[in-house]
């Protein structure tokens, strides 16, 4: 059997990926023979980052920027590296 896990994070508390292993370590005690395959989703609010950092290999950064307001504040990046498909 192959069990597809395509969570979305949970808020405040847990990334896609958590989610994802959280849920097959539970399954895998009860279906020991069954083939899964993680899929970290996210709906583009929060987790959307995280999910494609997970998802490529990538990284955030955590940087100090300029506010609207000029003021300095704390700030995050995702870099990850991006191959074509032949």
């Amino acid at each position: 059997m192959k069990v597809v896990i395509a969570p979305d994070s949970f808020k405040e508390s847990l990334t896609a990926k958590q989610v994802c292993d959280a849920v097959q370590a539970g399954l895998s005690r009860v279906w020991k023979e069954a083939e899964f395959v993680s899929v970290p989703v996210a709906d583009g609010g929060e987790g959307t980052v995280q999910s494609l950092v997970d998802a490529t290999g990538g990284r955030i950064v955590d940087v100090s920027v300029k506010g609207p307001l000029f003021k300095y504040v704390e700030g995050s990046m995702a870099f990850w590296e991006i191959t074509t498909l032949r």
